[in-house]
C-alpha cells in the first residue's frame, strides 16, 4: 500500500491539487501545514490524518477524500492532509515508519464525502470499477489522456447542445484555436468563452470556472478540443455529426399542410371577387395552425396573404392581384412539398425556423453606413442598420424589430437614433454608432450577414469612420453596368440578405416628384454616361426620406453638380436599374482633393474620355442598333404580362365561375406562346383551357391537377419576366438616348 501511495503522491503536484480546488486553497494549505502537528493512521481504504480542528480521510483517487468539517468540497484541510502525507512518505525512512503502523478500526469521526461535486456520467460505480482495474500506481497524465480520448463524440455533442455545437464548428472553421496546457491537469481556454476548464483524472473531478457541477458545455467543448488536438477525431467527423435530426410530428405537419391546401383551394374555386371579408381571418387561422405545427415559413407567408386581403377589402391602391395570387400558389406548392417530404432535412428546408440560427464569425471590422425604418406585411416594424466590412466588401445588417399585429398591445416606440443606446456595448447612441468604425469580437450572424446582439460579443471603437481608404473606395461602383451584372447575375450578390451597394455618381440631374405615381426620383450618371434612377415611393414611413432628398436636391442646384456616393438597395423595374437610397455621401468624404476622384478612376481604368460629355449632351453617340432588340424585349414583356393578367382574371372570377371570355383568352395565349418559343407556357395554358372547359360537363371537379399546372405556369412566367427585365436593363446600359 505504501508503494502505491508513494507512487501516486509523487505524481501529485501543485497543479493537480489546484485542479481539485483552487490556487488560493493550496497556498493556504501550505501555510496551515507549518502550524499543524498531524497524526497519521492507515485504514483499509486509505489514510486518516488528524489535524487540530478536523479529521481527514485521504483516499485514492484524491478527489474521493473527505473531511469532517462542514465544507462540501475539497477544503484546505484535505489539501493540508495530502501535503502532509506527501511529505511524510517522501522523507527518508518513511516506508518503515508507515509499515510499523497498524490498520486501526474506524475512529467514528463524522466525515462528509463531497458526492455532489462529481460529474454525472462518472458515477461512483464507474470510479470504483476504474480503480479495480488498476487501483494504485497509475500514471496520472496517461490515465487522464486515456479517459479524455475515450469519451464518445455523441456524448460530447449531446452535452454541448445542438446550437453550441454548431457554434463550435463555426469558430473552428473560422481559424479560431483553443489554448491547451498539458500536465497532470489539462487546462483548456477558448477565446470565445470566458470559463476556463481544468480536466483531471478521474474525469469526474474536472472543474470549470462556471462552477457547474454537471458535465457542462464548457467541459464538453474542452474534451472535444483535446480530442481534436490529439487527432483522435477529425474536422470531417465533427461536421458529419453537425446536423441533429429535429423531432417533427409528421401527422401534425400533414394536417397543417392539408388545411393550408384546402383553404387556398376554396379561395381559388370561389374567386377573389366573391370572397367574404373574413378571408383575411381565415389566413390568420391557418397561420396559427402553421405555428402550432412548427411551420415558420408557412406562418409568415399566410400573414402576408392576410395583409393583402385586408388591402383588397380596403380598396387600397397598394393592392396587387398578382402579388396575392403568387403568395397563395407558393403556399400551395410548399404545403404539397411538406406532405411528400421523406426525411427531416426536407421538412426543415420547407418549414423554416422561428428563430434564425446565428453562427459565430471571427473578428469583424465594421463601418456604419446608414439606417432605415420598415413596416412589413407580416406584422413587424422597426429599424434596419447597415454596416460595411471594408476588407471583404461585405454588408452586414442589424435589425431592431417589434411585433405590431397583436391588437390591444401597446407598441414600443420606434427606436430614435438620438436617444436609444447602441448595441454590443458601444457607449453611444445608435445615431452616433453610424458615424463610427469599430471591431466586434465573437460576433454572431444569421445567413452570414444579419448580426445579433449577444452578451458574448464585445466591441472596440477605432474612431470616426474614414472612407478615404483603398479598402472602402474599391467597394464603390462607378460603372452602372458592372453594378447591374454584380447584383443580378452574380449569385453571391445577396449572400443571405438583401442586395446592397455603394454607388458613385459623377453628376446628378434635378429631382422630380411624379404626382400620379406618388414617386420621388432623381437620375444619376456614372463615369461612362450610363444612367441610374434613385426613387422613393411616397408612404407615411417614407415622408421624411423624401423631404431629406428634396432638400439635398435644392442644395445641389445652388452649389452646382458634384460627385456623390449613394448607399442603397438596387432593384430592377420597368426594364431599368433603380436604387432605393439609404444614405447619401458627398464625394469629399471619399476623396480629399477636387481632382483626386478623376485621377483615381483613371488609375483604375474606369474613366473613359468623352463619354461623360456625351451624357451631358456635349457629344453625340449612336444607339448601337438597339431599336429592334428593344422592341423584341418590350413585346415579350407585354406578352408575359398578358399571361399574368389572364391568370389574375381567372383568380378574380374563381374556378367555379370561369367566364367564356377568359377561356378564349387562354386558348389565344396558348397558341401565341408556342409561336414565340414559350412551349412550356403554351402547353400549360392549353391544359388549363381544356380542363376548365370540360368542367362544365362533370358532376364532380377535382381542382388539384389545375392548381399544380397553375403553380408551375406562374413560376415559369415570373422567371421569364425577370430574365427579360435584366436583358432590358443591360441593353439600356449600352444605349444612351
Amino acid at each position: 500500500m505504501e508503494e502505491a501511495w508513494k507512487s501516486l503522491l509523487k505524481q501529485t503536484d501543485d497543479e493537480y491539487l489546484i485542479g481539485l480546488c483552487n490556487k488560493g486553497t493550496v497556498k493556504r494549505a501550505y501555510k496551515d501545514l507549518e502550524q499543524e502537528t498531524p497524526s497519521l493512521c492507515w485504514k483499509e481504504d486509505g489514510a486518516e490524518i488528524t489535524l487540530k480542528e478536523t479529521v481527514c480521510r485521504i483516499r485514492m483517487p484524491l478527489g474521493e477524500s473527505a473531511c469532517s468539517c462542514p465544507s462540501r468540497s475539497i477544503c484546505r484541510h484535505v489539501i493540508t492532509a495530502v501535503l502532509y502525507l506527501k511529505k511524510t512518505l517522501e522523507e527518508p525512512g518513511a516506508e518503515a515508519a508507515a509499515a510499523a503502523e497498524a490498520v486501526l478500526p474506524d475512529t467514528g469521526a463524522v466525515i462528509k464525502a463531497d458526492e455532489e461535486e462529481r460529474v454525472p456520467g462518472a458515477s461512483e460505480e464507474a470510479v470504483r470499477a476504474e480503480q479495480a482495474e488498476d487501483p494504485y500506481g497509475r500514471d496520472l497524465k496517461q490515465a487522464l489522456e486515456q479517459e479524455l480520448l475515450g469519451v464518445s463524440l455523441e456524448k460530447l455533442k449531446r452535452a454541448c447542445g445542438s446550437r453550441r455545437y454548431q457554434e463550435l464548428l463555426a469558430y473552428l472553421q473560422g481559424g479560431e484555436q483553443a489554448e491547451i496546457q498539458e500536465g497532470t491537469v489539462i487546462t483548456v481556454k477558448v477565446p470565445w468563452e470566458e470559463p476556463v476548464v481544468k480536466l483531471l483524472s478521474p474525469l469526474a473531478y474536472s472543474t470549470c470556472t462556471c462552477h457547474s457541477k454537471e458535465l457542462c458545455r464548457h467541459k464538453a467543448q474542452a474534451v472535444l478540443l483535446f480530442q481534436l488536438h490529439r487527432k483522435a477525431v477529425t474536422p470531417e467527423q465533427l461536421c458529419r455529426h453537425s446536423e441533429c435530426a429535429a423531432e417533427w410530428d409528421r401527422k401534425e405537419i400533414e394536417r397543417a399542410a392539408v388545411s393550408i391546401q384546402e383553404g387556398i383551394r376554396l379561395q381559388i374555386l370561389t374567386g377573389l371577387s366573391r370572397l367574404s371579408p373574413e378571408a383575411a381571418e381565415s389566413m390568420e387561422r391557418l397561420a396559427v395552425i402553421s405555428h402550432g405545427a412548427g411551420l415558420a415559413s408557412c406562418e409568415t407567408e399566410l400573414r402576408k396573404a392576410a395583409s393583402e386581403y385586408r388591402l383588397y377589402s380596403e380598396r387600397s391602391a397598394a393592392f396587387r392581384t398578382q402579388n396575392l395570387l403568387e403568395q397563395l400558389l407558393a403556399l400551395y406548392r410548399k404545403a404539397e412539398g411538406l406532405k411528400r417530404a421523406e426525411n427531416p432535412e426536407q421538412i426543415r428546408a420547407l418549414a423554416g425556423s422561428f428563430r434564425d440560427t446565428y453562427r459565430p464569425i471571427s473578428r469583424l471590422h465594421l463601418m456604419g453606413l446608414g439606417g432605415r425604418s420598415f413596416h412589413s406585411k407580416t406584422g413587424y416594424e422597426g429599424e434596419i442598420y447597415y454596416f460595411l466590412e471594408p476588407e471583404k466588401g461585405s454588408f452586414y445588417t442589424w435589425t431592431d424589430a417589434r411585433p405590431v399585429f397583436y391588437e390591444g398591445v401597446r407598441r414600443r416606440p420606434a427606436g430614435s437614433g438620438e436617444q436609444v443606446q447602441a448595441p454590443w456595448g458601444l457607449n453611444c447612441s445608435r445615431e452616433q454608432m453610424m458615424e463610427l468604425e469599430f471591431y466586434l469580437e465573437h460576433a454572431k450572424a444569421a445567413g452570414g450577414v444579419r448580426l445579433s446582439v449577444s452578451q458574448e460579443t464585445k466591441s472596440e471603437i477605432l474612431g470616426l469612420r474614414d472612407f478615404r481608404t483603398e479598402e472602402v473606395r474599391r467597394n464603390v461602383f462607378w460603372n452602372y453596368e458592372e453594378l447591374l451584372r454584380f447584383c443580378f447575375q452574380d449569385p453571391k450578390a445577396e449572400d443571405g440578405g438583401e442586395r446592397a451597394a455603394l454607388v458613385g455618381a459623377v453628376s446628378c440631374r434635378e429631382a422630380d416628384f411624379d404626382t400620379v405615381q406618388q414617386r420621388f426620383s432623381m437620375e444619376l450618371t456614372d463615369v461612362s454616361g450610363q444612367k441610374l434612377t434613385v426613387a422613393v415611393t411616397y408612404t407615411k414611413e417614407e415622408k421624411l426620406t423624401i423631404q431629406v432628398l428634396e432638400r439635398f436636391s435644392e442644395r445641389l442646384k445652388k452649389q452646382g453638380d458634384r460627385p456623390l456616393v449613394f448607399f442603397g438597395l438596387p432593384y430592377l423595374k420597368e426594364g431599368r436599374l433603380w436604387l432605393y437610397p439609404v444614405e447619401i455621401f458627398e464625394g469629399e468624404r471619399f476623396f480629399s482633393e477636387p481632382g483626386e476622384m478623376e485621377q483615381y478612376l483613371r488609375d483604375k481604368g474606369l474613366w473613359e474620355e468623352g463619354r461623360k460629355e456625351e451624357a451631358d449632351g456635349q457629344g453625340d453617340r449612336p444607339d448601337r442598333d438597339a431599336g429592334p432588340d428593344k422592341e423584341l424585349l418590350q413585346g415579350m414583356k407585354q406578352f408575359l404580362e398578358e399571361i399574368q393578367e389572364a391568370l389574375g382574371d381567372l383568380f378574380q372570377s374563381g374556378l367555379n365561375s370561369v367566364l367564356e371570355e377568359t377561356l378564349g383568352n387562354l386558348e389565344r395565349l396558348a397558341e401565341e406562346s408556342s409561336s414565340l418559343g414559350l412551349h412550356r407556357a403554351g402547353s400549360d395554358l392549353a391544359f388549363l383551357k381544356k380542363a376548365l372547359s370540360e368542367k362544365r360537363h362533370q358532376m364532380e371537379f377535382d381542382p388539384k391537377p389545375v392548381l399544380e399546372v397553375w403553380v408551375r405556369l406562374t413560376d415559369y412566367v415570373r422567371i421569364c419576366l425577370e430574365k427579360v427585365s435584366l436583358d432590358q436593363a443591360l441593353l439600356d446600359m449600352n444605349c444612351i438616348s
